[in-house]
């Protein structure tokens, strides 16, 4: 695609913290670093992924990318204008740009409002179509979410669709103002496979009609491979491995990506499928100081002298391809994990 190589999205050095409340006394609060110094570029018409475990930050990089929440320190630029601090008009221009499809989809909902004011809302808000005009509008938004006929949908309540469905209507939801850039934070997590993979196709189809860069969150390297055209795999807050999805997942260079990658269910023909067999330590403190690399406390390569203090630069590792580990080196790529070997969900 002729707009693949320029950045629409980017993140500098974007640092977000939060404090836990403590006892009922106040006492021992103690301050969680979410996101600890992020930098990454999304191109403009990609799906790019940001993998990770269970708290590892992805679903704070979202919030913070559509304005839900501000960063502590660092800057957020969309087509390089730096977003933090939008107020007013301005902030509402952007969140006509930027939408987010949030992980549960009942939750996203007001059970006592209908599916066709919850579409049709965006509209509204945005001053841009009501009446007949926006009816008509929140029924082609379904039925290119496809749910069809749309009539059949558009005056049902949330409680009356099944997961699908209703994950089917928040996308519907996010794109009828055709935004530049969508936000999907576990979109499929609570679905079967089946219906995931129905959800991958839709959002492969909204990249294709309208040009728009999607900006997928998971905790699955499948779902990433299957996606994404680009990967950044995450822990703690911290930034590990960044490059084309399918070379990450074939090659991937950092311990952490390994680990992830040997866990990952596999079914097919495999034997020939090497394993990493990532030496994993248990110790995993509640809170991250910031300093050294992120994953050292776990990883069975590192040296505590180094580690503990000294953050690791990202290094290539091939074309596109960045590690952000002090003993990762380049090296032949793995065997293929396509063909008869397939990842699971």
């Amino acid at each position: 695609m002729s707009s693949a190589q320029e950045t629409i999205l980017e993140l500098r050095q974007v640092t977000k913290r939060y404090q836990t409340r403590g006892n009922i006394l106040g006492r021992g609060k103690k301050e969680v670093l979410a996101l600890n110094r992020i930098s990454l570029q999304v191109r403009a018409g990609e799906i790019f992924g940001l993998v990770g475990e269970s708290g590892s930050g992805k679903t704070t990089a979202g919030r913070l990318i559509v304005g839900l929440e501000k960063p502590d320190e660092g800057g957020i630029f969309l087509n390089g204008q730096d977003i933090v601090g939008l107020q007013g008009k301005a902030l509402r221009r952007y969140r006509r740009q930027v939408q987010m499809v949030f992980q549960d989809p009942y939750q996203s909902f007001n059970p006592q409002v209908s599916i066709m004011d919850s579409v049709g809302e965006p509209l509204l808000t945005q001053g841009v179509a009501k009446g007949v005009e926006r009816e008509q509008m929140v029924l082609a938004a379904l039925k290119e979410a496809g749910l069809s006929p749309a009539e059949s949908y558009a005056f049902r309540f949330p409680h009356q669709l099944s997961g699908g469905q209703r994950q089917r209507v928040a996308i519907a939801r996010a794109m009828i103002l055709e935004p530049s850039l969508l936000v999907a934070d576990e979109p499929t997590s609570m679905l079967d496979a089946s219906y995931s993979a129905q959800i991958f196709d839709l959002l492969l189809g909204v990249r294709g009609r309208l040009g728009a860069t999607v900006l997928f969150i998971t905790h699955s390297l499948a779902s990433a491979r299957y996606l994404c055209d680009r990967v950044a795999v995450i822990y703690r807050g911290n930034l590990m491995e960044i490059g084309p999805a399918q070379e990450v997942i074939r090659n991937p260079r950092h311990p952490y990506t390994q680990a992830l990658l040997d866990a990952t269910p596999k079914f097919g023909r495999c034997e020939d499928i090497p394993r990493f067999n990532t030496l994993l330590r248990a110790e995993r403190p509640a809170a991250d100081s910031g300093v050294g690399c992120g994953f050292f406390r776990r990883c069975g390569l590192a040296q505590r002298a180094r580690c503990s203090m000294e953050a690791p630069e990202f290094r290539a590792m091939g074309e596109g391809h960045l590690c952000a580990c002090h003993y990762a080196e380049p090296g032949p790529a793995q065997a293929d994990q396509g063909g008869e070997c397939h990842l699971g969900a």
